[in-house]
């Protein structure tokens, strides 16, 4: 099974259905967190393919990792804010399989860390998901808007619970502690993930977390920044 899972809140409403309807008819299934709203809307209730939830507490983007796939599922971590082009699950999918699915996750948006003890969260180089990448490249971290893995792969929502605005660096470090690389996929083309169109500027993690990133999750990222350059010499 193909299934993708999601997070989001009210303050994304708006921008939610475009970032569905970019992903949901790729996959078999899409489990969806609504932190914080009310009750699951009947547009999301009744949808054949979503199964939609709201958690008794916010979650924030740990809600990605409340759902447990079977280990041979095939997941995709998507973001509310993001659209994925038509072509978006196949060609992951197909990278993954021609790789050791077993060893490796491959995502769109990925960070390697200029030093093995950074002292804050722009010690790192980045390949952005919206950009035309050449060359496949292994990286220390991905971003979990945009990446699949399968379902052994993905980290427990007990491993993951604590990790709530900096779920990128916890995964990474499971990943790293299981001895499973992150590669950014090649593509050719712009647009193959990109932001849905909103007016003005909107909340982001990156904005009101990790530019300022606490010692508590520099500390979490030391564990495995740096790697992806070691084995790369």
């Amino acid at each position: 099974m193909i299934r993708a899972h999601m997070a989001s809140y009210p303050m994304r409403e708006k921008m939610l259905p475009q970032a569905l309807s970019s992903i949901i008819d790729q996959v078999d299934t899409l489990h969806l967190c609504l932190n914080e709203w009310g009750e699951v809307p009947a547009e999301y209730r009744d949808h054949p393919k979503i199964c939609a939830f709201v958690p008794e507490e916010d979650q924030k983007d740990v809600g990605k990792f409340i759902t447990t796939p079977d280990p041979d599922d095939i997941v995709f971590l998507v973001d509310d804010d993001l659209n994925y082009s038509e072509n978006y699950v196949r060609r992951m999918v197909k990278c993954l399989e021609d790789h050791d699915a077993t060893k490796v996750v491959i995502g769109t948006h990925g960070s390697t860390y200029t030093s093995q003890s950074p002292k804050n969260a722009h010690q790192r180089t980045s390949i952005k998901f919206g950009r035309p990448q050449a060359n496949m490249q292994r990286v220390d971290q991905l971003g979990t808007g945009g990446l699949v893995a399968l379902g052994k792969n993905i980290a427990p929502y007990e491993y993951m619970k604590t990790s709530q605005k900096f779920v990128d660096v916890r995964y990474a470090r499971w990943l790293y502690e299981h001895g499973i690389e992150s590669w950014v996929i090649n593509r050719d083309e712009w647009g193959f993930v990109g932001r849905v169109p909103v007016e003005g500027e909107h909340e982001t993690i990156f904005k009101t977390f990790t530019k300022r990133t606490p010692q508590a999750v520099l500390e979490e990222i030391a564990v495995f920044a740096g790697r992806a350059i070691e084995v790369a010499e």
